[in-house]
């Protein structure tokens, strides 16, 4: 069977998209970044960014907590209010994430 990519509806003015730490929680250290680039994206794009709730936790706890990161993860997914998601930091340790994360989740929110 061929896997099926389904490409979710673009993003519009008024949308609101949903601000993840997938791998560092690097953004905690410079918070001015993270807001700074929230407004941006509301004045040039028009999006209401949330921001999830382990997003700024740090970056100890998000690397000891990787399951954290999944839970953030799936909310966004599953939030019907969100109609994006935008990772603030990404990086090789997203990769511990991997079996954490639930596929049905993510097959049932394209």
């Amino acid at each position: 069977m061929t896997p099926t990519f389904i490409r979710p509806a673009a993003l519009r003015q008024g949308d609101t998209v949903a601000a993840l730490s997938l791998s560092s929680g690097f953004a905690s250290e410079v918070p001015h970044r993270y807001e700074a680039g929230r407004r941006q994206a509301r004045a040039a794009l028009g999006w209401n960014i949330i921001l999830a709730s382990n997003a700024l936790k740090g970056e100890e706890y998000l690397y000891r907590n990787p399951q954290a990161r999944a839970d953030d993860l799936h909310w966004a997914l599953e939030n019907r209010e969100v109609a994006g998601i935008l990772s603030m930091i990404g990086g090789d340790d997203s990769v511990r994430l991997l079996p954490l994360v639930d596929l049905g989740v993510i097959r049932a929110n394209p």
